[in-house]
């Protein structure tokens, strides 16, 4: 196998103008995937086992997400980031 149980990939991901790491973690029946914001603080996260699982997760943690964005961002804040999108 490519992955070794334990192993974990990471990237920086873009939601809605804001970077979040995601983790994703290789267990015995599946894997974990994590939400950090840029400072490792925990946002969200699920376990799946399958390939079908990956769209309840996706909607799921978008949600968490938009709901982190919600509470920890000001209107300032997502006007910066659509101007950066210019």
């Amino acid at each position: 196998m490519y992955y070794k149980i334990g192993d974990v990939a990471q990237k920086v991901i873009r939601f809605e103008g804001f970077d979040f790491k995601l983790a994703v973690k290789k267990q015995d029946y599946g894997v974990l995937i994590s939400i950090l914001d840029l400072e490792g603080r925990y946002v969200a996260g699920m376990n799946i086992e399958e390939e079908s699982d990956i769209y309840v997760a996706t909607d799921n943690l978008q949600q968490a997400m938009r709901e982190w964005i919600e509470e920890n961002t000001d209107e300032r804040d997502r006007l910066m980031n659509l101007v950066m999108e210019w």
